[in-house]
């Protein structure tokens, strides 16, 4: 349901619950009704109440429309004390528990997955599938699966203008992100359809760029919000590379369980990070920085494509431009290496498996800028990540991912729990649901 949800009690009280930072007397700000068996507590007195019914109260004709639909609906959700609540029926207390595991059971799939960003908020209604994306709503009657939703999701968040002018275009001169779509629907035709309508095939680059960009997108509008600055960047074709890796470090801070903060832009004073990223579990905070590698002709820069064997393998001086700007919190820098898969084979294959000793140029490089900075990690952690979709040729499949993740010896305790969630989170990048979460 997209809308509140109310808590009826005897008498009234702040209630606050899970994951909710809403604390309005007797009501919730999730858009989720609860289920019969979940705890909610109330926050000033911390007293426990279990939930023993829940209904949708009627509060007029049924309208024409879905957002009409919802507006009659009022969920209600009836709680009681642990004494009242084990007074209740044996047939109530089995199926909130039995509703509890499932629910649990699925979040914990989901986020195995997925990360710490919610599932879809989603629902049918008259041949249409509405989806919540932040504080928009669309809707669709194509929209079957994730991936039909992905597919028309980044025109709704670019514009039909930007879209038009992109069209409009040569094809060598559009912006990267509509080349990968038009590439991905070519690509997808040529695949045969299962019987319910879907397509089975291994990804291509261009699949996998687009659809990837498109659920980083998706997560950061939904789960932190979306910065217009960010968003011009990443329509604007020459800013959109680095654009597109900041998104991507945005994205990984939410599936790893951060929230997001922006620091003030407009203060000329000093220069900025990224973003702060504050760890929810720990309260721990890093600054973000991201950096990527650009090289002529690729990802929208001018140019001609160099030969792989020419591309410079020089990384430190995105490093020390993050260091130089002086961070407030312990740094993360994220480096997009922007490789082909066989330079960016050579440059992250570990010296040894077992025991696993980093790639020799990698410490080589880590050793100096530690060198440059009186033998002192500058760093609170580096992120080396390589996604070559885009050199792909067309209907050519993905080609492998590569992560590194270098942690600082400084770091421990809740910081170290903090920044291995960042390298779980990392390694998420290209899973995508296939099937919306039930309703």
């Amino acid at each position: 349901m997209f809308k509140v949800c109310f808590i009826i009690l005897k008498e009234n009280r702040t209630l606050q619950l899970p994951g909710s930072t809403s604390t309005n007397p007797g009501i919730s700000d999730l858009p989720v009704v609860p289920p019969v068996g979940m705890q909610i507590t109330d926050v000033k007195t911390g007293v426990p109440y279990y939930v023993v019914k829940v209904q949708d109260v009627r509060q007029g004709t049924p309208g024409p429309s879905f957002l009409d639909y919802l507006a009659e609906l009022e969920p209600r959700a009836t709680v009681a004390t642990p004494d009242e609540a084990s007074k209740t029926t044996p047939e109530v207390a089995e199926a909130g528990t039995r509703s509890m595991q499932e629910k649990v059971v699925a979040y914990q799939q989901w986020t195995e997955r997925y990360g710490h960003i919610r599932p879809h908020i989603s629902a049918d209604y008259q041949g249409h599938k509405f989806v919540a994306a932040g504080k928009r709503l669309m809707y669709s009657n194509t929209w079957k699966f994730v991936p039909d939703f992905l597919r028309d999701y980044i025109p709704t968040v670019f514009g039909k203008e930007w879209g038009d002018t992109e069209q409009a275009k040569p094809e060598a001169e559009r912006h990267p992100v509509f080349q990968w779509r038009v590439e991905a629907l070519r690509y997808m035709n040529t695949q045969s359809r299962k019987p319910d309508g879907s397509f089975e095939a291994r990804p291509s680059g261009f699949l996998a760029a687009y659809m990837g960009f498109a659920f980083n997108l998706f997560a950061v509008e939904d789960n932190g919000g979306l910065d217009e600055t960010l968003l011009r960047r990443l329509k604007h074709h020459e800013q959109f590379q680095g654009a597109r890796h900041e998104l991507f470090a945005e994205a990984t801070c939410l599936r790893a369980g951060f929230r997001i903060e922006r620091e003030d832009e407009k203060d000329p004073t000093k220069r900025h990070a990224e973003f702060t990223a504050v760890h929810i579990t720990t309260g721990e905070r890093f600054s973000v920085e991201a950096k990527s590698r650009h090289y002529a002709g690729v990802l929208g820069r001018p140019g001609s494509v160099q030969l792989p064997e020419k591309m410079s393998l020089t990384f430190g001086h995105l490093i020390n431009d993050a260091i130089a700007k002086k961070p407030q919190y312990p740094l993360v820098i994220f480096v997009d290496t922007n490789l082909p898969f066989r330079t960016a084979q050579r440059l992250y294959a570990p010296q040894s498996v077992n025991p696993i000793v980093p790639p020799r140029y990698m410490l080589r490089l880590v050793e100096r800028v530690r060198k440059d900075h009186s033998g002192v990690d500058p760093y609170a952690m580096l992120i080396f990540t390589n996604h070559p979709h885009h050199y792909s040729e067309p209907n050519e499949l993905d080609p492998q991912r590569h992560v590194l993740a270098i942690i600082s010896t400084t770091m421990g305790g809740t910081k170290l729990q903090a920044l291995q969630a960042l390298y779980w989170a990392v390694n998420l990048y290209g899973n995508i649901p296939n099937e919306f979460p039930p309703q």
